[in-house]
């Protein structure tokens, strides 16, 4: 089996962690070898440099150049949240009117597509952010992380849309994070977050969310 080589630029230490410790090994039973890369936010004079939290574009576009130039890269991906995208960003704009948000996702990774213009690079917009997956966790299982009461309160969140979590919530007020707060008060987004997914296994994630399984379909396909 042929062994390929791929990047993933991501925004901070929890989606680092996402594509690591739970992507990373499902895609290596395909042959596909996936390092995370954390987005660079500035750089001293020093040379110290500050990764995560980018919300510039010009940051994540200098990082996916500097990955692209790189030949033993199969390809190069971008994992960014709907609610966290970059200033300025590639279909940034699309939010300034009346919008579906899958819609509106879908254009944000045209838009990057054409303003990166490598056939190597496949970008990725999450609907809506990182807790989008761990709802759907809970969604597929009948506990979190032995709590059965978090699990069925988290259910009830995507019952909310009849079960299609990745529209849960075009608004920052009832966000994916929000909702997991609410039902989950002592949520801790890199640990327990994590832990709630592997706990599930990333095949029920997918089966919750169609916007993740087409990006990683697509990853599978290079």
């Amino acid at each position: 089996m042929e062994f390929r080589q791929m990047a993933v630029l991501v925004e901070g230490q929890t989606e680092a962690a996402f594509v690591q410790e739970i992507l990373a090994p499902y895609l290596q039973s395909y042959g596909a070898y996936l390092t995370p890369v954390i987005v660079k936010t500035s750089r001293l004079a020093d040379g110290t440099t500050f990764k995560g939290g980018g919300m510039v574009w010009k940051h994540y576009e200098r990082d996916l150049r500097k990955l692209l130039a790189a030949t033993h890269y199969r390809c190069v991906s971008i994992l960014v949240d709907f609610y966290a995208y970059p200033r300025n960003g590639p279909g940034a704009a699309c939010c300034d009117r009346p919008h579906q948000p899958r819609q509106c996702a879908e254009t944000r990774v045209r838009e990057m597509e054409r303003a990166i213009a490598d056939p190597r690079f496949v970008p990725y917009v999450v609907l809506h952010e990182f807790e989008t997956w761990v709802i759907a966790a809970a969604s597929e299982s009948g506990s979190v992380l032995g709590d059965v009461a978090v699990a069925e309160k988290l259910q009830a969140e995507a019952d909310a849309v009849a079960g299609d979590v990745e529209l849960l919530n075009d608004s920052r007020q009832t966000a994916p994070s929000k909702r997991v707060q609410r039902c989950w008060p002592d949520y801790d987004k890199v640990t327990d977050g994590i832990e709630a997914i592997r706990e599930a296994g990333l095949e029920a994630v997918i089966a919750r969310c169609p916007g993740l399984r087409s990006w990683i379909d697509q990853l599978l396909a290079r």
